[in-house]
């Protein structure tokens, strides 16, 4: 049989081949009321449903106990318990018999009742089990469909996955193709940080792709490769080894410092959005995280969410860093992160926090709470004026408690807080320049085409300079946690600028240490300089 490409756009790079594993197919969502007299049959998939998920779990608790990772294993261990609680499956029953539910959606819409009134108690140890009893619902409601929710070494093929579902389902796959979902969507930050290959846009012939079909996924491309040729099985699988080796290099080097030939301190940070996230940077020599973004996993609240969300989501992420930075970003709400509470709102990040002080003391207790033993920093989003940082330290005030107070720094992603940054920057512990947003304002470009957007555009980098010139004036360290801290041409005008800090993907950490140890700091400043040169400040692009 011929090799059929099918075309989509690339999400997240790298050319990876293995069996598809179908998540979605035409008519898995199909909900038509199952017959009475086959409901008791439907009732008995979806308990064997959740006992195959409970011994699945029991399995990957004692491979953690052995690995010496017990606390890794208590959390996974909750969702044993969760899977034989008596409330959960008298839901299910109650879908399955009452409304003749499917197996699996009864499953899922039973683990979802069960979040929502977890979400809501006032016990926070209660309620940030919900994430665990979602993620319980979606794990047993792919056995009662036939399906594996983590294939190793498998392509993962779906209608559109949520960033958490690739954290979750694609770290132990070969990549991820959709038939919806865009470059910009946040599934394809968390694909990038991980360095999990991915395609989006492939529309809906992707789902006739036959389960277990080996199929090759090209996510340099934007192809999707059905009955792929022996030649290139053979070309995916070298690109994947030399990913391979060049991961257990840097795994090799995480302990070396990121220091430029002629001495010149760089930290490099990881982002992240997830556990999976925060263990890989780390894996790869991260000197902790640069941006925790916090609003990803509710970006389909129906409310803002509570202190017990909000522990449940922060304290397993930032227990694991130890000593190690934390740099924990407030909710980013608002352009295309807006979640149904917030439809109409006109604001985005700090602005919108700011307009519900109630929220945000509740999110400041929370990450004050969760980051006690770290090198906590909390990171103000869209900031445009010191105002509004006065105004966060003033909450801070509300809820520390005694405890000493964190750093507190602004993200400087608009041209009006570049063009204000020695004001903020008075009144900051340190500044966090995001060039996606910044490169995609300064160049009027939308989200689609803003990865691929010049950083090094005069006009943006005159921008940046601006910035760190400011935190210079005011001695504090000065990161880029944009992909431009990880792009190999702008890294080092970066550096040659004289940014302190990089935060980059999780999956980029050790290819950016390793590019600075190959950099001369004085050569870098040449270069920058030049640049600045280059041409007019008012230049048209």
């Amino acid at each position: 049989m011929s090799e059929r490409a099918l075309r989509g756009v690339s999400a997240a790079p790298g050319v990876r081949s293995g069996k598809a594993v179908v998540l979605d197919r035409e008519g898995t969502e199909d909900q038509t009321a199952v017959l009475p007299e086959q409901r008791p049959h439907e009732l008995e998939r979806a308990l064997l449903a959740l006992k195959t998920t409970a011994a699945e779990l029991e399995t990957m608790t004692s491979t953690l106990r052995k690995m010496g990772m017990d606390d890794d294993a208590d959390i996974i261990e909750t969702g044993i318990l969760i899977a034989n609680d008596a409330g959960l499956i008298a839901r299910v029953e109650a879908l399955v018999i009452g409304s003749g539910r499917p197996a699996g959606h009864a499953l899922r819409a039973a683990a979802d009742q069960s979040a929502d009134e977890l979400a809501q108690l006032a016990d926070p140890l209660l309620a940030e089990r919900a994430d665990d009893v979602r993620s319980l619902g979606r794990r047993a409601a792919a056995h009662a469909m036939g399906l594996t929710p983590a294939a190793a070494g498998g392509v993962l093929v779906a209608r559109t996955l949520g960033p958490a579902d690739v954290a979750d389902l694609g770290l132990g796959a070969n990549g991820v193709a959709l038939a919806g979902g865009g470059v910009t969507a946040h599934a394809a930050i968390v694909a990038r940080s991980l360095g999990i290959p991915m395609v989006v846009g492939l529309g809906s012939d992707v789902l006739e792709v036959e389960d277990g079909e080996e199929v090759v996924l090209d996510g340099d491309g934007g192809l999707l490769v059905r009955h792929p040729n022996a030649a290139r099985v053979a070309a995916a699988n070298a690109n994947a080894d030399r990913r391979h080796n060049a991961r257990e290099e840097a795994r090799a080097q995480r302990l070396d410092p990121a220091v430029t030939k002629d001495g010149r301190r760089i930290i490099v940070l990881a982002n992240a959005a997830s556990m999976a996230e925060a263990i890989e940077g780390s894996e790869l020599g991260a000197e902790g995280i640069g941006l925790l973004r916090t609003e990803l996993a509710y970006l389909d609240a129906s409310a803002w969410p509570s202190t017990g969300m909000q522990l449940g989501f922060l304290k397993p992420i930032l227990d694991r860093l130890g000593g190690k930075t934390a740099t924990v970003r407030l909710l980013d709400f608002g352009g295309d992160k807006t979640p149904p509470f917030l439809r109409g709102a006109t604001g985005r990040g700090i602005e919108l926090l700011l307009e519900s002080p109630a929220a945000l003391r509740v999110q400041l207790a929370a990450i004050v709470e969760a980051g006690d033993k770290t090198r906590l920093r909390i990171l103000v989003p869209m900031v445009t004026n010191p105002e509004q940082i006065r105004a966060v330290r003033l909450a801070l005030t509300a809820v520390l408690n005694g405890r000493p107070s964190p750093p507190v720094g602004a993200m400087i992603e608009t041209p009006e807080a570049a063009h204000r940054a020695g004001e903020i920057a008075r009144e900051c512990d340190f500044l966090s320049i995001g060039t996606n947003d910044l490169t995609q304002l300064v160049l009027a470009l939308d989200r689609e085409h803003s990865k691929s957007a010049p950083v090094t555009d005069i006009r943006v980098l005159r921008l940046i300079d601006a910035t760190v010139r400011a935190g210079r004036a005011a001695r504090i360290p000065v990161d880029v946690c944009g992909e431009a801290a990880s792009d190999a041409i702008a890294m080092p005008i970066l550096v040659g600028l004289g940014v302190d800090e990089l935060s980059v993907a999780a999956a980029r950490v050790g290819e950016v240490r390793s590019w600075v140890r190959g950099l001369d700091y004085a050569a870098c400043r040449e270069i920058a300089e030049r640049r600045l040169l280059s041409q007019p400040a008012d230049a048209a692009g």
